[in-house]
């Protein structure tokens, strides 16, 4: 297929989707009817009564925070248990239990929806820690982030009522989206290929007349919710390169479809509740940065012999950019086989989080941003910033600077901790070259951003590994939370009154400040980074 036609069908074609997703993401937002809503609350009723929760009750936003910190540990402490005593469980003769610093670093690596693996999922796991405790995961995970995205959305349409309730908004993203998109989706990775079964490996008849066991297992149950849910963790150490996860051109572009439809919804929903032409520039300043990182990775061709060559050059680099650049994670070609232009594009994309970034979180993201712009121009203009009828306050843009500068913080302080104690030369070799910089700057810049591609995979697999990047990614996921909130909760009791914005928050213009705004201040965090590493390599 032309590389352009290509483009258009996956971009267009996931533009399409979102309309309809976006919509209802709306509704969820602002407690409107949506389709099937009978049905669909007899449901969800059944699930409040049998947990104890009050629809009617409000949250503020530590209430908020708190029940989904909690939710999340308590998930952790279980995935941390299936991994440890998976040897014990039915179907898992073949593996033992993981020790207690990979199976911690696996379940905060899916909870935060990071998904990094050190670990080889077809040697390590059994099918049933790869259901029970993974594909669970991969729900609550992507499930996280789109509530805090609601509950930042509702702070600019809903005065003194508090950000909603996490329970009501937990159960309804996994029971009434999620789950029937990722079933459906199962079914059409099935007839792409495929596989889905209970049987933990098959026995072949080689050409040479010996006998082969093949990995295979409940895939595509995990691939659909994988791609979907912006998780990015593979059944196997291949990942999406893999054939039995990603078996065809058509597989390949229909995985690319669903790691932007729920990135690019929000746009949408924001849109349908703010204004469709604050939700069009939102999406505007995404597809500029998207897009400018895509023709500088795509500036000269990949070439390696690492290079997966099922799908081709391009195809292989656009997976991966729309991967990363969503915050899924996911490769369907080998980070050593992309060039110094797609690696410098991969890391910006990461820093950003924002075009289009993950689940809810990419959303919330490129909000912040667009508050630090307007702070930026009404210093230039001698003016408050003000936004949505209500004034940025200095405590807001506070938070908004150290939520921007947390993230090159929990990037660049552990990469300087890994070489100055040897742990990074343990992997890359005692020489530290442009590219084993990179390599461990990726490392830690995949766990900040929640990411979780990365150039080391099971070499990773020591204490210091586990234990590090884990904290990283725990902090990296909670924390920005827990501001992205308070900010939300700080809006909620805001006076609300026709102003003056310092920028109009919509139009050409506002296009174009945001986008410059947030290039010139990743460039001035990272910067230097990129020169002494893919820069040089």
């Amino acid at each position: 297929m032309d590389t352009t036609i290509q483009l258009g069908v996956v971009i267009l074609g996931a533009l399409g989707l979102s309309v309809p997703f976006g919509l209802y993401i709306a509704r969820m937002i602002s407690f409107e009817m949506r389709p099937l809503e009978r049905p669909l609350a007899k449901v969800e009723r059944s699930f409040f009564r049998l947990i104890g929760i009050d629809v009617d009750k409000q949250m503020t936003w530590k209430e908020y925070f708190l029940a989904l910190f909690m939710t999340s540990v308590i998930s952790i402490i279980f995935v941390i248990l299936v991994l440890s005593f998976q040897n014990y469980l039915p179907s898992s003769q073949h593996v033992d239990g993981l020790p207690i610093d990979l199976a911690f670093h696996t379940a905060v690596s899916f909870i935060t929806n990071t998904d990094l693996q050190h670990y080889i999922g077809e040697n390590q796991l059994s099918a049933v820690s790869q259901m029970v405790a993974l594909t669970f995961a991969m729900f609550v995970a992507p499930a996280f982030g789109i509530v805090t995205a609601f509950a930042f959305i509702r702070s600019f349409i809903r005065k003194n009522f508090g950000l909603g309730n996490f329970y009501v908004d937990f159960v309804r993203v996994i029971i009434t989206l999620l789950l029937p998109v990722a079933l459906i989706s199962s079914l059409l990775l099935m007839i792409t290929g495929v596989p889905q079964t209970l049987t933990s490996s098959e026995t072949i008849k080689t050409i040479e007349g010996n006998n082969q066991s093949i990995p295979i297992g409940p895939i595509a149950s995990l691939e659909s919710i994988k791609e979907l849910g912006q998780n990015g963790g593979g059944f196997f150490g291949a990942n999406s390169a893999h054939p039995f996860e990603n078996p065809t051109g058509l597989s390949n572009t229909y995985e690319m479809f669903l790691m932007l439809v729920i990135p690019l919804s929000f746009p949408i929903a924001y849109a349908k509740l703010l204004g469709t032409g604050r939700g069009i520039s939102i999406l505007a300043v995404m597809f500029i940065g998207f897009g400018g990182l895509l023709v500088f990775a795509l500036y000269t061709h990949p070439a390696s012999s690492l290079l997966e060559t099922r799908f081709g050059s391009f195809s292989s680099t656009l997976f991966n950019m729309i991967s990363i650049s969503s915050n899924t994670g996911a490769v369907n070609a080998s980070l050593a086989g992309m060039t110094p232009n797609a690696i410098v594009s991969l890391l910006v994309a990461m820093f950003v989080q924002a075009i289009p970034g993950g689940a809810g979180m990419g959303m919330v993201y490129m909000l912040i941003y667009v508050i630090l712009t307007l702070f930026v121009v009404g210093l230039m203009v001698g003016k408050t910033p003000e936004f949505m009828s209500m004034k940025i306050n200095p405590k807001d843009v506070k938070k908004g600077v150290f939520l921007f500068l947390l993230h090159p913080a929990l990037i660049l302080i552990p990469t300087a901790i890994a070489f100055s104690t040897g742990y990074a030369q343990a992997i890359i070799g005692d020489t530290i070259t442009p590219l084993g910089y990179t390599q461990t700057l990726y490392e830690f810049t995949s766990a900040a951003a929640n990411n979780g591609s990365d150039y080391f995979g099971a070499s990773a697999n020591t204490p210091f590994w586990n234990w590090s990047t884990g904290l990283i990614m725990f902090l990296g996921r909670y924390v920005p939370i827990a501001l992205m909130l308070a900010i939300a909760g700080s809006f909620t009791v805001k006076e609300r009154k026709e102003v003056i914005e310092p920028i109009k928050t919509k139009g050409i213009v506002f296009v174009s400040v945001v986008s410059v705004v947030t290039f010139l201040l990743t460039a001035l965090a990272f910067f230097p980074f990129l020169v002494i590493g893919p820069f040089s390599m």
